[in-house]
């Protein structure tokens, strides 16, 4: 990190995010600030610099603020440090019968169900708005999704309920045009969108792609999605003790196609083939009709339709059913306790009693709550255990769709990253063109370690790598928006939690489970279309 310091601006903004994302982990936000004490070392009067970042931090909001000039601070390269007292506003107790830990999906969801069912319930949510991961951006005089982005009309019937019952506009995803493929040695082929590569130098190398392509797609389809273990295990004994990578090596195959494969694992999950289990990989691909119909931009596909109005309109029409009063933001949950006949539930605005808890956070976050008592043994392994995805997204805006003038639909696939898929996420009813670069698994962990404007320019320098051999990219951006789910308190990752080798033969029942009056959603305990919000959708209580 010493090769890239920060200048002092971005010394300054980098310590304001910092203090943005205590606030946000404690529950609090900048209105609640009382006083601001930040160290400047060598502070010149007439050199103002910390004004700006501090004044668009604090907005409106004008706490007691001293300024403490310094010779130096803890570390020699350091030049600014800040600190703050925040008092967070005490709700009274409340009895309800259902207390919803998370304003994601599948939180609404269960809870404008039980609603319905004559049940009061009060929905905590750690985030200053509701969605989890589906989060719509405001942009270019429209949006952009930088989380959960696709549905479909015809196998996501639930999200297209949602969307009709919102009146919801939908795009469909480009596909119009030909795709670039990174073939693995530094060159870049294109072909059309629903084919497979056919110029690789090595006609061998095109048959191993479809042919491990079919064993997997093949293996997949015979997976049973509600005993992926029994299903799985009468194919291959060992189908959940090993990677997927190796079970891929295990097929043969050549390095273009375990390239190909690595692309979708990272773009599907944000991990390497390295990080899960075979079994696990299978069974997720499964859970979305099958690898190729759950990485498919086109009809009956995993990303063939967009949302003009954004994705987290599904989370603000269903938050928008709830009674007034049900919904309590930057709430992060403490503690639950089951005592007797009911549950206690502790958040950082205010205290709950409910005969009943559903938990719908990402299992690795279950750590960020105090169960008492603990939660079953198995429970706290598995989700110890499991691990979410690195995720990132970078949506590049331009004044025109210029890749679509030279034949090309804007989906890209590399293995050498920094991104591995870009997708054409343009709205062109608004004039919002964009490019959304994925920068997922290891190369996203590489990545994030950059400076901004590093990360940045490592992206535009591979568009022009990419796009280059095939259409002029002379345009510049009019805007750019990075989205890193790592860094987000309340994600730490996306999309799915992963199960690396051997942990479904364990938990395969463990992570739908209650605990005693706690019970335990999301798109994870999903059977169907897991990782997408189809499965997040779904609210099943055991």
């Amino acid at each position: 990190m010493a090769a890239c310091l920060p200048t002092p601006v971005e010394q300054i903004q980098q310590a304001l995010d910092n203090l943005s994302r205590c606030l946000e982990a404690a529950g609090a936000d900048v209105r609640d600030i009382m006083k601001l004490t930040y160290y400047i070392v060598d502070f010149d009067h007439t050199d103002p610099r910390h004004r700006a970042p501090l004044l668009g931090f604090l907005g409106e909001h004008r706490p007691v603020t001293t300024l403490v000039p310094v010779p130096k601070l803890a570390l020699p390269e350091v030049i600014f440090e800040i600190e703050a007292t925040a008092s967070i506003p005490q709700l009274a107790p409340e009895r309800v019968d259902v207390v919803i830990v998370g304003a994601g999906l599948s939180g609404l969801q269960a809870a404008v169900d039980l609603q319905k069912a004559g049940l009061r319930v009060k929905v905590l949510e750690a985030r200053d708005r509701v969605g989890g991961k589906t989060w719509s951006k405001p942009v270019q005089g429209s949006v952009c999704d930088v989380g959960a982005a696709w549905i479909n009309d015809t196998n996501q019937s639930r999200m297209f309920g949602l969307a009709q019952r919102y009146a919801l506009d939908l795009i469909v995803q480009n596909t119009e045009g030909s795709i670039i493929v990174d073939d693995g040695v530094g060159k870049h082929k294109t072909h059309p969108y629903g084919e497979l590569l056919a110029d690789l130098e090595d006609r061998e190398d095109i048959d191993d792609i479809a042919r491990v392509r079919n064993i997997f797609e093949e293996t997949c389809q015979k997976i049973d999605i509600s005993k992926p273990v029994d299903s799985g295990t009468a194919l291959r004994k060992d189908l959940d003790n090993i990677s997927f990578e190796d079970w891929v090596r295990s097929l043969g195959c050549r390095q273009h196609a375990l390239n190909a494969l690595t692309i979708g694992a990272r773009a599907m999950l944000g991990v390497e083939p390295r990080d899960m289990s075979a079994l696990y990989y299978l069974d997720y691909c499964k859970a979305g009709g099958g690898y190729m119909l759950m990485r498919s931009d086109r009809k009956d596909g995993g990303q063939y339709l967009r949302v003009n109005q954004g994705t987290q309109s599904f989370s603000r029409g269903l938050a928008a059913e709830l009674a007034p009063g049900s919904l309590v933001l930057q709430s992060p949950v403490r503690c639950i306790e089951q005592r007797g006949g009911g549950v206690r539930v502790v958040s950082a605005r205010g205290t709950y009693e409910a005969s009943r808890v559903i938990v719908s956070v990402p299992t690795p976050l279950y750590k960020e709550i105090k169960f008492d008592p603990p939660l079953p043994s198995e429970k706290m392994a598995m989700a110890a255990s499991t691990r979410l995805g690195d995720y990132c997204k970078m949506i590049v805006f331009y004044k025109t769709p210029w890749w679509r003038e030279h034949g090309l639909c804007g989906l890209t696939q590399s293995c050498h990253g920094p991104f591995a898929v870009t997708r054409d996420t343009s709205v062109d009813a608004d004039g919002h063109y964009s490019l959304t670069c994925f920068i997922v698994g290891q190369p996203a962990r590489d990545w994030m370690l950059l400076s901004p404007a590093d990360r940045e320019k490592a992206i535009l320098d591979q568009i022009a790598r990419i796009f280059g051999p095939f259409a002029k990219v002379d345009e510049k951006p009019v805007e750019i928006v990075e989205q890193i789910w790592r860094n987000e308190q309340w994600s730490q990752g996306c999309p799915c939690p992963v199960m690396g080798p051997g942990m479904l033969t364990k938990y395969e029942d463990v992570i739908r489970a209650p605990a005693g009056r706690v019970h335990f959603v999301g798109t994870e305990t999903a059977f169907e279309w897991k990782g997408y919000m189809e499965g997040e959708i779904v609210v099943r209580l055991i």
